[in-house]
């Protein structure tokens, strides 16, 4: 059953539910009203009677006469002795009331019957009759005026319900379209991507800033972050494939110099081993750092331990100062620089930022440590070509590069700032960037302590 039939059988079966009870309450207690005050009248009439009986002679014809002349118009007056068939029988003009069943009542009481599918109110009182018999006086009269008004009752009853109903029913099969509309766009669009293979967005006539247009647009959002990363990633296989294919060129390259000389000369003979030794280094950080990032931070092990953040800087600028010949100078601010944290994942993150620094500048490095009461701070600090504006915002991306062309020109793999924050984050500490295209670079690390 498809859901816009189950909407408008659920929304019109609960509103005829409730139509009926409705309906049903308003009947019995309308026609519990009427019938209560038609036997009302009728108990009045019968005690009338009863007083105009014990005012007349004790003569039966003058108590007939008067039984008579209170005859109700739809109605009849039998006297009803303990045994036997009734005593005097008055019928103005239902003939057929005559045939009613009738029993005797030794005390005051009043009935409303159905009988043969119509109502009639009947009252019993005790009277003396004029034999001296306590008999009991009988006013029955048929609710015909009661009997109408619940007949038009009832019809006006069922056409306000199929008033409603029919409303009701074109109102949910709209309703439902207007719900459904989206979801079925939702769904064609979801087959057109199987199909195509192709990322595509639901398109929304207008937008009415309610759950349907909020799911249609986290859609559409879901569908631009699946292709930006889709993307991102077709990128990042891109230039991993040429990372590693110019190291494997050069070793490939330096074997074969290898195989055809190298044996007899041994300048060739250590030239090819120091590139390919090289080469391999490049490749093992590179295939480490899509390793590193491949995994999720809960398979991150951490070994914590006390660690001197002041001695690990110094370490890392004394390596590339030499690898790089470049000026890095250190600025340490605080007389404990020490924190609880992974050494081996720190000296990555600062070979990282340092590594940074250096290759997108040509002047000298700077790094500072400060402390306070809460945390410990590492700035590391280059003048060189910086970060555009917009690009701010996505350096820590697992596959953003600022710059394609000039990172591969530097060397670089486009991982660095990502792994970086993957460590500040495990250690739960935090990074920021400040950064002036032309000007230079503030990378910022803070730990707590």
């Amino acid at each position: 059953m498809k859901l816009q039939t189950k909407i408008i059988l659920t929304s019109t079966l609960l509103l005829f539910v409730l139509l009926v009870v409705a309906n049903s309450s308003i009947y019995f207690i309308f026609k519990k009203t009427m019938t209560d005050n038609a036997v009302a009248r009728l108990q009045v009439d019968s005690k009338n009677i009863t007083e105009g009986l014990k005012q007349v002679s004790n003569n039966s014809v003058n108590k007939k006469n008067l039984l008579r002349a209170y005859l109700p118009p739809s109605g009849m007056i039998r006297i009803l002795p303990s045994k036997g068939t009734p005593l005097f029988v008055a019928i103005k003009e239902q003939v057929d009331l005559q045939d009613l069943p009738y029993s005797y009542e030794d005390g005051e009481r009043a009935t409303v019957k159905n009988i043969h599918n119509h109502l009639y109110a009947i009252v019993h009182t005790p009277v003396i009759w004029s034999n001296g018999d306590v008999v009991s006086l009988e006013v029955t009269e048929q609710l015909t005026d009661v009997e109408r008004s619940l007949q038009i009752l009832k019809l006006i009853l069922i056409i306000a319900s199929l008033a409603i109903l029919i409303p009701t029913i074109i109102g949910s099969r709209l309703l439902s379209r207007i719900i459904l509309l989206p979801i079925q766009s939702l769904i064609q669009t979801m087959e057109d991507i199987q199909e195509s293979r192709t990322f595509k967005k639901i398109i929304r006539p207008a937008s009415s800033k309610d759950e349907l247009d909020q799911m249609a647009n986290t859609f559409n959002s879901m569908m631009d972050l699946l292709e930006e990363n889709y993307k991102k990633q077709e990128q990042f296989v891109s230039d991993a494939s040429h990372e590693l294919k110019t190291p494997l060129t050069v070793i490939e390259s330096y074997a074969n110099m290898l195989k055809r000389w190298g044996m007899k000369r041994s300048d060739i003979l250590e030239e090819a081993i120091e590139a390919i030794h090289s080469e391999s280094i490049r490749m093992k950080q590179l295939t480490e750092q899509m390793l590193l990032l491949a995994k999720g931070d809960a398979h991150w092990e951490l070994k914590i331990e006390q660690v001197d953040i002041a001695a690990l800087c110094r370490e890392t600028a004394k390596y590339l100062q030499q690898a790089f010949q470049r000026n890095i100078s250190i600025h340490i601010h605080t007389e404990n620089a020490f924190i609880r944290a992974d050494e081996k994942k720190i000296k990555q993150l600062l070979y990282i930022l340092v590594d940074n620094a250096v290759k997108y500048s040509e002047t000298s490095i700077g790094i500072a440590i400060n402390r306070n009461s809460s945390s410990l701070s590492i700035a590391v600090t280059d003048y060189g070509i910086g970060i555009p504006k917009d690009d701010l915002a996505h350096v820590y991306e697992r596959f953003f590069r600022v710059d394609k062309a000039r990172t591969r020109s530097t060397g670089g793999s486009g991982l660095g700032l990502p792994i970086a924050r993957r460590i500040v984050a495990a250690h739960e500490g935090d990074i920021h960037i400040e950064s002036e295209e032309g000007t230079g670079t503030i990378v910022t690390v803070i730990f707590p302590v």
